[in-house]
């Protein structure tokens, strides 16, 4: 019998998997391509749902409307090629409060509920509501580091101002970044892009030739020698596609800062103004930009606001989450946000709803006190 030489079928196999691995990549590209912006109306269980996707934030909104109840909900980071995404909807009432449980064999959905004709977290209903949903809970891990108390860390890394520098802390590490010689109550111009802090050179006296940038995965930083001085006389208006928009007032200049590159570019002057994000980038006079200290709006398919209570916002739509309102906001993500009451770091997130995290008696007198979270 002829038998097939072990380097021919060597090279079948390597031809297969190619083909394989080609395949694969081919359906993830026409997927990827394929979708597109879509906006679809059909009824479940009674309940009016408009269902839309929007590619550039890849994120699903849902409205579901039944007689004078409307919820709205949306979903991020979420792509199919199928629609019609939801297939039964169950309904709860008590009194004032209604809730819905919506059920998709692709997406994941919380309860629904409102209350008084406002939708509010199903972690605001009454104890009698409650009895139809299931809630996670997370066990506290108390810990102590320089007078900061920890009640829960939620898997991540937590930078706190100390006036100098910074303590760093997560489940594995407790340290004390050291950056200044000199104390600093104000530092305004720290910026947080992605898993990086830009922190100007505060050792420096009315402008900066340096700054630090931060990798708050590791906790290691490294000196970056600009090309240009900047005045802490400035303002930083956002963040887009991992880029940051810094107005310097004095110089009358805009900069355009890339810290992955260390890359620092004039976009502006006096004389041909500068740039701003409202939604898209927009042209605007340099005496606006300094006098109005504008920031950029739009860049995010959803908000977070303190309006006498906590709200999600996203669209014409908005959901209490809290009844009370914070004093401020410390740090905006697409399903939790940071905010201190107090002298202490409060989480809410949709499946857990609220959760301290620590408490720091510094923060009564400094509320402004920096945080920084990844």
């Amino acid at each position: 019998m002829h038998r097939i030489p072990m380097k021919n079928i060597k090279q079948r196999r390597r031809t297969v998997a190619l083909i394989v691995i080609f395949l694969i990549l081919f359906l993830v590209f026409f997927l990827v391509l394929r979708k597109k912006d879509y906006e679809l109306k059909y009824e479940i269980d009674g309940y009016q749902i408009t269902e839309s996707y929007q590619k550039k934030e890849d994120a699903y909104l849902f409205t579901l409307t039944k007689e004078n109840n409307i919820y709205a909900t949306i979903l991020e980071n979420q792509s199919f090629s199928s629609r019609k995404l939801i297939y039964q909807i169950e309904e709860y009432q008590n009194e004032n409060e209604t809730c819905i449980v919506i059920y998709s064999n692709q997406l994941r959905f919380t309860p629904l509920c409102q209350k008084d004709s406002e939708q509010i977290s199903y972690h605001l209903v009454s104890d009698k509501m409650r009895e139809h949903f299931e809630y996670k809970t997370l066990e506290n891990t108390p810990d102590e580091y320089e007078s900061i108390q920890v009640n829960q860390y939620f898997y991540a890394n937590y930078y706190i101002w100390n006036y100098r520098g910074f303590y760093h802390l997560n489940e594995e590490t407790k340290e004390t970044i050291n950056l200044f010689s000199k104390d600093i109550y104000d530092p305004k111009l720290i910026y947080q892009s992605d898993n990086l802090l830009f922190i100007p050179d505060y050792d420096a006296n009315y402008y900066f030739e340096k700054a630090y940038i931060l990798n708050m995965d590791t906790g290691k930083y490294e000196t970056w020698n600009l090309e240009n001085r900047i005045y802490f006389d400035s303002i930083i208006l956002g963040e887009y596609d991992g880029e940051l928009y810094l107005v310097d007032k004095h110089e009358k200049k805009e900069w355009k800062v890339n810290l992955k590159k260390k890359k620092l570019e004039q976009i502006g002057d006096d004389s041909k103004g500068g740039i701003t994000y409202q939604s898209d980038f927009q042209e605007v006079s340099m005496t606006k930009l300094i006098n109005q200290d504008m920031t950029f709006t739009g860049t995010t398919i959803y908000d977070y606001k303190i309006d006498n209570g906590l709200f999600k916002t996203f669209k014409d739509y908005q959901i209490r989450l809290k009844s009370d309102s914070p004093n401020r906001i410390v740090k905006k993500e697409s399903d939790r946000v940071y905010y201190l009451i107090g002298d202490a770091l409060y989480c809410y997130n949709e499946d857990y709803g609220e959760i301290k995290i620590m408490s720091y008696f510094e923060w009564n007198f400094n509320a402004n006190n920096v945080i920084f979270i990844d």
